[in-house]
């Protein structure tokens, strides 16, 4: 069976350069027959990855510590929710992963399109897949190989690193992929139109459900990582500014900055040179993100170890610059003709682009303070670490003019807005923002950074408010609706305007949840003694004593807490020390969550005479956090469901015909 999956990666790549070749030929030919084989292929190769896949996910389940890899992220006595996981949680089932995921991508834009009328463009799309497929199965069958067997088979394996065997880091890494991995699709038909000299808008029309995807499942990747730090790692905290989190979240800006810009280009046909270099740059961060975390180059909680595999990363996103500056460079011309110009700097347009310099100032200095250890050490020999003082310095301000952003875009009229309509919209936000500021104020937020955070995310939440209570008025007032009704026709026939808002509520939710626990935390050491207690702010926390488990892989030490707030018991707390096998103590916290704040245990110490130091740690709003999520998961999931027309079909079906008529065959 190891064989069989060797074999099946072999046959991938092989057949890969095959399909490619097929692509290339059909299209230089202008024969659809060559097209037909290679979109054939395609599936195939699908179907032997995914084959592959599975028996190294078999290989787990059945304790096959005859391959490299089962042993050393595997152990019989791992739960069986955590052997599944196997696949990704190290460098070569991680990197196997990510070449199953753009297989099933490939797959699906070819089952979605190959049929239709209109797929002249489908064959230079699968092009640029299928270079970057045989770039990772290059990776997985001569770098990192995956079923590489074991000289000497052990009789157990070592284990899942404890880090990893929680619920948190399951869902975080595939989450973190499938967001890497989707911007290849809306990349690789951005270089397709370069490629073609269709420099319209029907590649981000076609592929927006694409982009929303990615993007939605790049953000619970953050989440999950955050999640996962929080609960796992024993400090208290969601973010750290580590180089790899910053890796997944430079993407996030660039992507977030092109969710916004191509509604400029799709309504003033503006900005075609500016999206196509932000999904190259959100692609190439992706991949850059990749590098950072495989190298070994840097060091993290989150990153593999030392490897070559890093730098053949590099190599590869060397060449996706190179190539995707070199095609918008020499089609900058053409891409330039009958573009508008801004006509106000007090427009819908103008607050995009502001938007979209902000989060590229974001993303720039999340990169800079990323790779300045490297570079300082490269010219000084010196690694001079960048912490989070640096990020909070330079981002905090750049956050708050977004939100700043957020909260007056929704309020401006496209190509110039009056200054009696600007004051109209902006009345009732704008006064209740300023009213909440004495009494924020007042209720002990006196930092400047946190009361402006705050006064501005209730202006944004009363904007976006304001904007479906007046589309519903509309409903009600002219058609004669019931407000409810109304409401849901509003928001039904325009699915991709509301629910944007519902994002955009979602993210203020966040800010709020991450303001109360970056500007208001709370930590303190406590030591007691069995039947001592201490009093925590609104908390009294009454220690009981100490408690030994035995779990199924390891064995567990934690501190019994009965917990009263304001004089009423709210529960038992149990933060614990967890001993596996061959690794390193892991603490375990115990959380007591609420919409207002969180109470955090950490076990993190003991003596012999029962004795105990707990870490207590109190974070405001932060719960808020994982509801902002929830809602913006939500709000995207709204607004790609798809709609009854699609005006991009027109588009293409006159351009496929025009084709067909100058003699493409079978295209």
């Amino acid at each position: 069976m190891t064989a069989i999956g060797g074999y099946a990666l072999f046959f991938s790549f092989l057949l890969s350069i095959a399909v490619l070749a097929s692509f290339v030929v059909g299209l230089k030919r202008k024969d659809g027959r060559f097209i037909d084989v290679g979109y054939r292929g395609t599936k195939v190769v699908f179907l032997s990855i995914t084959a592959a896949s599975l028996l190294l996910v078999y290989a787990f389940l059945t304790d096959d510590f005859r391959i490299q890899y089962v042993a050393s992220y595997s152990e019989r006595a791992l739960p069986l929710f955590y052997k599944i996981t196997g696949l990704w949680a190290g460098q070569k089932g991680s990197l196997l992963f990510w070449t199953w995921l753009l297989s099933l991508f490939t797959f699906i834009t070819i089952v979605r399109d190959e049929k239709k009328p209109n797929t002249f463009y489908l064959p230079y799309v699968l092009v640029f897949l299928n270079i970057t497929m045989i770039f990772f199965l290059f990776l997985v069958n001569f770098i990192t190989r995956p079923f590489e067997l074991s000289s000497v088979i052990p009789a157990d394996g070592n284990g899942l690193n404890p880090l990893l065997q929680n619920p948190g880091m399951v869902f975080h890494p595939p989450t973190l992929y499938l967001g890497y991995v989707g911007f290849a699709v809306p990349f690789a038909f951005a270089m397709a139109a370069l490629v073609m000299k269709e420099l319209g808008d029907w590649w981000i029309k076609r592929t927006r459900g694409w982009i929303l995807f990615s993007w939605v499942f790049l953000t619970l990747g953050i989440v999950f990582g955050g999640w996962w730090a929080y609960r796992e790692l024993g400090w208290g905290g969601v973010w750290a500014w580590d180089p790899v989190e910053n890796a997944s979240l430079m993407p996030w800006f660039t992507a977030t900055a092109f969710l916004h810009s191509v509604i400029i280009q799709e309504r003033r046909g503006m900005l075609k040179v500016w999206n196509l270099v932000l999904i190259l740059l959100t692609f190439s961060l992706s991949i850059f993100g990749t590098f950072i975390t495989r190298s070994g180059i840097i060091t993290s909680v989150h990153a593999f170890g030392q490897s070559s595999v890093g730098y053949v990363f590099l190599a590869f996103l060397l060449i996706i610059v190179t190539v995707g500056i070199y095609l918008i460079w020499t089609r900058y011309d053409m891409l330039k003709e009958k573009n508008p110009r801004i006509e106000s700097f007090v427009s819908k347009e103008s607050a995009f682009l502001y938007n979209n310099i902000i989060l590229l100032g974001l993303a720039f200095a999340t990169f800079w303070g990323t790779i300045f250890p490297l570079i300082s050490e490269a010219v000084k020999g010196v690694k001079i670490s960048v912490g989070p003082p640096f990020f909070n310095r330079v981002n905090s301000p750049l956050f708050l003019l977004l939100l700043v952003l957020m909260s007056v875009c929704p309020l401006l009229a496209w190509r110039r807005t009056s200054l009696k309509g600007a004051v109209r919209n902006l009345l009732i936000p704008a006064s209740l923002m300023l009213l909440s500021l004495p009494l924020l104020y007042l209720s002990g937020i006196s930092e400047f950074m946190p009361l402006f955070f705050y006064s501005f995310s209730l202006f944004v939440i009363v904007s976006l408010l304001r904007e479906f209570y007046i589309g519903t008025r509309s409903g009600v007032k002219h058609r004669g609706e019931r407000w409810f009704a109304s409401f849901i026709n509003l928001i039904s026939n325009n699915r991709r305007r509301y629910g944007g808002f519902v994002v955009h509520i979602g993210i203020v939710f966040v800010i709020v949840g991450l303001t109360g626990y970056g500007y208001f935390q709370y930590k303190e050491n406590y030591t007691l003694v069995p039947g001592e207690q201490a009093k925590v702010k609104d908390y009294t926390l009454k220690f009981e004593g100490l408690q030994s488990l035995q779990g199924r892989n390891y064995s567990s030490l934690s501190a019994l807490v009965k917990v009263y707030k304001s004089g009423k018991f709210q529960g038992i707390m149990k933060p614990e020390k967890r001993f596996y096998k061959r690794e390193q103590p892991t603490t375990e916290v115990a959380i007591k969550d609420s919409l207002f704040q969180d109470l955090y245990l950490i076990l993190s110490g003991w003596e012999n005479d029962g004795s105990v130091t707990l870490t207590v740690v109190i974070n405001p709003f932060l719960s808020w956090a994982w509801v902002g999520t929830g809602v913006i998961v939500l709000g995207t999931i709204w607004a790609v469901i798809p709609r009854r027309r699609k005006e991009w079909e027109t588009e293409l079906l006159e351009k496929d015909l025009i084709l067909y008529l100058k003699g493409v065959k079978g295209l």
